[in-house]
C-alpha cells in the first residue's frame, strides 16, 4: 500500500529541486554537528515550509552526520483524538524527493500494541507527519521510518508508548531514533508566544514531562504535538546521560513580518 503526498504544493513545494534549493540555502550556514552526541531523537516543527522549514531542517541537519536505520516518527492527528495512538500501515510513503519506506521489522512488534483499527484516512491527510518526509529524504534517503499517530495526547499515553519504544529500540540491531512532530504555541502576539514558548523550551531541555503537563494544563504553555514531545521526555528517563538542546527557536511572525498571532517552532536534539 502506497501513501503518495497529500499536501506538496501547499504545505511545501511540489517539485524536488525547489525543495533542494530550499534546504541548502537553509543548510549554508549551519553549525557542523558535533561527531561525539549521538541522537536519541529530535523535535521537529510542522508548519508550511515557508515558516518552519528552516528550523525543521536545521533540527535533522544536526544529526546528519550519524548513519541512522530507521526513524519513528511521532506526531499528532489533527482531526480526531478518540484512540491512543496508532501506526501507519502504509508500506511506501512517496514524497518529491523520492520514496521513504515501513519499518515493518518495527511495525510488527509495535502495530499489536496501537489502536488500528481506525479510518485510514486520519493516517492518509495527515500533514504533522508527511510534512517531514522530503527533509527525512534530502538527509537519510536510506532510512525507513515507522509513522505512529497520537490521537489522545495525555501523559499516561505518552508514557506507555515511551516505555514500548524504549524496549524495542533497545532490544534492536538497528540504529533508531524518534522524530517528534510537533508545532509550539499558537496565535498569540509575539511576545506572549515568546514567553509561552520558553515555558515550553525551560521543560524540555529539564526533561521534566511533569512539569511540562502541569505547564500545559495551567495554558501556560502549548504545543499541538504535547503527546510526541512528552513520550520522547519519559523516552529520555531510560538513559542516565540523556541531554536536550536547542537547535532553533523561531516564529511565524518573524517571517511573515505579523507579530499580532503567531505560532512557535522549535527544533532541539536529544543525545547522550
Amino acid at each position: 500500500m502506497i501513501r503518495n503526498p497529500m499536501h506538496a504544493g501547499t504545505f511545501y513545494p511540489r517539485f524536488e529541486q525547489q525543495i533542494k534549493r530550499q534546504i541548502e540555502g537553509w543548510i549554508s550556514n549551519a553549525v557542523t554537528p558535533l561527531s561525539s552526541e549521538r541522537a536519541l531523537g529530535v523535535i521537529l516543527p510542522h508548519a508550511g515550509y515557508m515558516y518552519s522549514g528552516e528550523c525543521a531542517t536545521l533540527g535533522l541537519h544536526s544529526i546528519s552526520h550519524e548513519n541512522i536505520d530507521c526513524f519513528i516518527i511521532l506526531h499528532p492527528s489533527h482531526q480526531a483524538n478518540y484512540f491512543d495512538f496508532s501506526v501507519s500501515p502504509y508500506q511506501e510513503y512517496v514524497n518529491p524527493l523520492g520514496t521513504l519506506d515501513l519499518d515493518v521489522e518495527l511495525y510488527n512488534k509495535i502495530a499489536p500494541e496501537a489502536d488500528q483499527n481506525i479510518p485510514l484516512i486520519l493516517h492518509q491527510e495527515e500533514h504533522s507527519m508527511e510534512i517531514q518526509l522530503p527533509i527525512l529524504n534530502y538527509f537519510f534517503p536510506k532510512a525507513k521510518i515507522l509513522p505512529i499517530m497520537f490521537g489522545n495526547q495525555i501523559p499516561a499515553v505518552a508514557k506507555r508508548l515511551a516505555d514500548i519504544l524504549y524496549e524495542t529500540i533497545y532490544s534492536s540491531t538497528k540504529r533508531i531514533v524518534i522524530l517528534c512532530s510537533s508545532d509550539l504555541s499558537h496565535y498569540h502576539r509575539a511576545r506572549t508566544a515568546e514567553e509561552m514558548d520558553g515555558i515550553l523550551v525551560k521543560d524540555v531541555t529539564a526533561l521534566d514531562p511533569e512539569h511540562l503537563w502541569q505547564d500545559i494544563i495551567h495554558s501556560d504553555c502549548e504545543a499541538c504535538g504535547i503527546g510526541g514531545i512528552l513520550c520522547l521526555l519519559y523516552y529520555a528517563q531510560h538513559y542516565t546521560n540523556a541531554k536536550m538542546k536547542v537547535i532553533q527557536y523561531t516564529h511565524s511572525g518573524k517571517i511573515s513580518g505579523n507579530d499580532s498571532q503567531v505560532v512557535g517552532y522549535l527544533s532541539a536534539k536529544l543525545y547522550i
